[in-house]
């Protein structure tokens, strides 16, 4: 049992849907630099799990499972999987299905979903496709059947379309297109770096080295070191409005996406305050180096956050397990914690204030 000295508490927050939400927010740049432009996007920030419009209840919809098994396809799918990935899930997940069935499932959620492979003409494919009267989708796109004839027709191979098209290609027409189309296009720069904090990626997995090798992680790349930018903006902007407002706190520990710090009790409520502040600021600095001039109030402040006198992963909890039978409140006085939301902390500050 993890618990602060008599006298402190334990104040947190988990960052909601934080991966989720970086991932979208990048495809609204790269689609109209509006939060909630894309189809994903708006999912993130308008989606509710009571009425299944969220992202994972549409996903559990669309191929016929729980809404937890959607979540492991879901964050599979933004942190690059492809399609095999998400067949062997399905046969684990039902093992009525055979490979056929569940190949085709697979290939209808990809397609509603990244969407359609598509790839970018250059100057001399637009001229060669031109003579054959091949019909070019917008922006000079061009289907894998047509490429494939384009390349028959003038006696080259696959392995040569580069003389025909843009080394990379394009995701169209799906609900997540525009993310993928980010990402991969910030994973696959000579020189990638996070959008945030601009941090560089080893240079192991510098293009020039691998070529076009360990895609997935470098795509995963992009989102969990993006979360890690998010996490060192939000303990800098911590530490300045612990130093600036005099509050008794410091931090503690940081799971994930998650963050604890230890305060003296009446000071609690102010550090919960500088938490819920910190989550605006940091959101913010990541919609504006996106070129993104608007912040959803539905993502600028944490659901909750959590003031306890025991780590645990809910304040409610009581805990009992093998080790701990009589559970927290019977066995050692601990009673629930509060889980107070931006309005019930204005409340318990005085309109928001920090003396």
């Amino acid at each position: 049992m993890v618990r602060p000295p008599p006298g402190y508490s334990l104040v947190g927050a988990d960052v909601d849907s934080q991966e989720l939400w970086i991932a979208s927010v990048l495809g609204d740049a790269q689609f109209a630099q509006i939060h909630g432009c894309t189809a994903l996007s708006w999912m993130t920030l308008q989606g509710k799990k009571s009425e299944r419009t969220d992202l994972h209840s549409k996903t559990a919809d669309t191929i016929g499972m729980s809404r937890d098994q959607a979540k492991i396809f879901n964050y599979g799918r933004v942190y690059g999987a492809g399609e095999s990935f998400a067949v062997r899930l399905l046969m684990q997940f039902n093992h009525n299905l055979t490979q056929r069935e569940a190949e085709n499932t697979a290939a209808k959620l990809y397609e509603s979903t990244k969407g359609i492979k598509r790839y970018r003409l250059n100057g001399r494919g637009k001229t060669l496709a031109e003579e054959l009267e091949i019909m070019l989708d917008f922006n000079d796109l061009i289907s894998y059947v047509s490429l494939k004839r384009l390349l028959q027709e003038h006696g080259l191979s696959w392995s040569k379309r580069a003389q025909l098209v843009d080394p990379q290609h394009v995701w169209f027409d799906g609900s997540e297109s525009d993310m993928f189309n980010k990402l991969e296009s910030i994973a696959l720069s000579e020189q990638p770096r996070t959008p945030v904090l601009n941090c560089l990626i080893t240079k192991a997995l510098f293009p020039k080295h691998v070529e076009n090798h360990y895609k997935t992680s470098r795509v995963n790349w992009v989102v969990q070191s993006s979360a890690v930018d998010y996490l060192h903006l939000m303990l800098t902007s911590m530490a300045w409005l612990i130093k600036e407002y005099n509050i008794d706190a410091r931090f503690c520990v940081s799971i994930h996406d998650e963050v604890r710090y230890i305060v003296k009790d009446e000071d609690k409520y102010r550090l919960a305050l500088a938490l819920q502040i910190t989550n605006l600021l940091t959101r913010s600095m990541f919609a504006y180096k996106l070129n993104l001039n608007d912040l959803p109030q539905s993502v600028a402040f944490f659901s909750s956050v959590d003031i306890d006198k025991v780590l645990r992963k809910e304040v409610d909890l009581d805990c009992v397990t093998p080790s701990n039978p009589l559970g927290l409140q019977e066995g050692h006085g601990i009673g629930k914690g509060e889980s107070l939301d931006i309005y019930q902390l204005l409340e318990r500050t005085r309109g928001g204030k920090f003396d």
